[in-house]
């Protein structure tokens, strides 16, 4: 595969192979997890997700060495591959062959909220867009309902939206 529409075809096959599987079976949802254990002396944070490590670290004027992306930033990676996913499930699904695409994703972090300088800072990340870019034989009408779909089918955009609840317990640990 060296080409967008060759790799479509490729993944055209493996999502339908999945859609009937799915369909004719009693599937439970797939578990994710990640684990984040901060590293003593330098406070960096490796992110172990299935077999892959994800650095992160801060930027030198939280006391961090710039060793990799801070979690805002991943979580601008993350909504940007998410929305990348979509666009080509949708694409397949729709019967439309991009050449290319990409994803930007943009926002601010305001640290007045988080380090409590100014109570009305904003804490989580604001301002968010994003911008995807595409070539292909695809029509703006097309595109229009393809954004529609991407925005109503990506799980972290949902997420982002449309919150979801999130549970949590500090363990003693010895």
């Amino acid at each position: 595969m060296t080409t967008l529409p060759e790799y479509l075809e490729f993944k055209a096959q493996r999502v339908a192979a999945l859609r009937e599987k799915l369909s004719a079976s009693d599937t439970a949802p797939s578990p994710l997890r990640a684990l984040a254990r901060v590293a003593g002396g330098s406070g960096v944070r490796p992110v172990s997700i299935r077999e892959f490590t994800i650095v992160t670290d801060s930027a030198p004027a939280l006391a961090g060495y710039n060793l990799g992306p801070t979690s805002p930033e991943l979580l601008l990676a993350s909504l940007a591959s998410c929305l990348a996913h979509t666009y080509l499930i949708v694409a397949i699904n729709r019967g439309v062959r991009f050449d290319a695409l990409e994803v930007e994703v943009n926002g601010q972090i305001d640290f007045r909220g988080i380090l409590e300088v100014s109570a009305s800072a904003p804490i989580p990340p604001s301002g968010l867009a994003y911008v995807a870019r595409v070539s292909g034989d695809v029509s703006d009408d097309d595109l229009e309902q393809i954004q529609a779909d991407v925005e109503r089918l990506c799980p972290v955009f949902r997420a982002l939206v449309e919150p979801v609840p999130v549970n949590g317990r500090v363990e003693r640990v010895t």
